[in-house]
């Protein structure tokens, strides 16, 4: 497998299987008294970004942070909005 190259926005994440899968943080911002941490899965070969992937920091079992992936949908939402305005500048957000 190739090596990827040096950027200090890649993050690996495990799943609960173990499988690594890496992405992109894109930016972290507050929602209610939450912190939620954006971010794309990173493909080198990807030109254009497909999908958006957003998850709630939290505490786990051991008191260490950890990410979890936010499903519901008016959270998303939410969080996505704080985040596109926050970043109208820097994305070509596509409605």
């Amino acid at each position: 497998m190739a090596e990827l190259p040096e950027n200090e926005y890649l993050i690996d994440l495990y799943d609960e299987d173990g499988t690594k899968k890496v992405f992109e943080h894109l930016d972290t911002v507050l929602y209610k008294n939450n912190e939620y941490v954006i971010c794309i899965p990173y493909d080198e070969e990807e030109s254009e970004v497909s999908e958006i992937v957003i998850f709630r920091t939290v505490e786990d079992k051991d008191g260490e942070s950890a990410l979890e992936q936010v499903l519901e949908s008016e959270v998303l939402s939410a969080v996505y909005d704080v985040f596109r305005d926050r970043n109208a500048d820097k994305f070509d957000f596509q409605m």
